[in-house]
């Protein structure tokens, strides 16, 4: 009985030496392989303004989307990417998802991407993107009651809401003024709800408010004498509770202005 226990002893002694030795001699083999399949792949943390998106398929509990996405700012130390640099992507969004939760067009977003090292201009991927609200995004629409000022222009204002409602009409005739007075730098594009073309514009913004938008955005933080001030341009305006008065939507596209035509305020001063 004691010979068969030191037998047994001994092939278990082997069977761990044999183990540890394999583990010692594959762990070096097992990292420089870890290496080598980084080194194959280029990966980046970015956030950035999807100009579009589609769904392709879905595969069990993800469905896959295909995308174009405008890189904004890149969070990785080391990349190859810049700003402004339109990248093709393919992500991923858990089915069940809300709609406002999955990415789509002019939603900015923040993802780690992932591509062949070896493919020059290839196709990313990503898990799922993180959506931070909208991007900027010059994205006009189509059946407008009034469509004032330049195709050209780089301020585009998009104004959906009720026609005939005081609270709107207000911001409606300030619209029709700085279109008029900036024809050439600002885009005015206001579309009733009420009417069949001013739903499907909703319905393609994933609106459901009235709402005005200024290059795709409709929250900004407007400077004053008592510091910063967020407005909202949704829902009604010009009320106790509203999130913005008429006159914050001059005020945007006043500081929009300064910033997108640098070369006209460097000439008036």
């Amino acid at each position: 009985m004691m010979r068969w226990a030191i037998v047994l002893s001994v092939i278990l002694a082997c069977a761990v030496g044999v183990v540890w030795a394999g583990a010692e001699e594959a762990g070096p083999q097992s990292a420089t392989a870890t290496a080598a399949a980084a080194a194959m792949y280029l990966e980046e943390t970015v956030v950035g303004t999807m100009l579009e998106a589609q769904r392709m398929y879905a595969v069990g509990m993800m469905e896959w989307w295909l995308g174009e996405l405008r890189v904004d700012t890149v969070e990785s130390e080391e990349t190859t990417l810049e700003a402004g640099q339109g990248l093709r992507l393919r992500y991923q969004v858990k089915r069940g998802t809300a709609p406002l939760l999955k990415a789509g067009a002019g939603d900015l977003v923040r993802g780690a991407l992932r591509r062949p090292a070896e493919v020059e201009g290839g196709e990313w991927t990503a898990g799922e993107l993180q959506v931070l609200g909208r991007g900027e995004l010059v994205n006009p629409g189509e059946g407008a009651a009034e469509d004032l000022g330049s195709p050209e222009a780089q301020v585009l204002v998009k104004m959906l809401a009720p026609a005939g409602i005081d609270c709107h009409r207000t911001t409606a005739v300030l619209l029709r003024e700085v279109a008029e007075r900036e024809g050439e730098r600002v885009r005015v594009q206001i579309f009733d709800m009420q009417r069949p073309e001013g739903r499907r514009e909703m319905l393609r913004e994933r609106l459901r408010c009235a709402t005005v938008l200024v290059n795709n955005r409709m929250t900004f933080a407007l400077e004053g004498e008592e510091g910063a001030r967020e407005v909202v341009l949704s829902h009604k305006p010009n009320e106790e509770r509203s999130t913005y008065n008429s006159e914050d939507v001059i005020t945007v596209i006043e500081q929009e202005l300064r910033r997108l035509y640098p070369e006209d305020r460097e000439a008036e001063e």
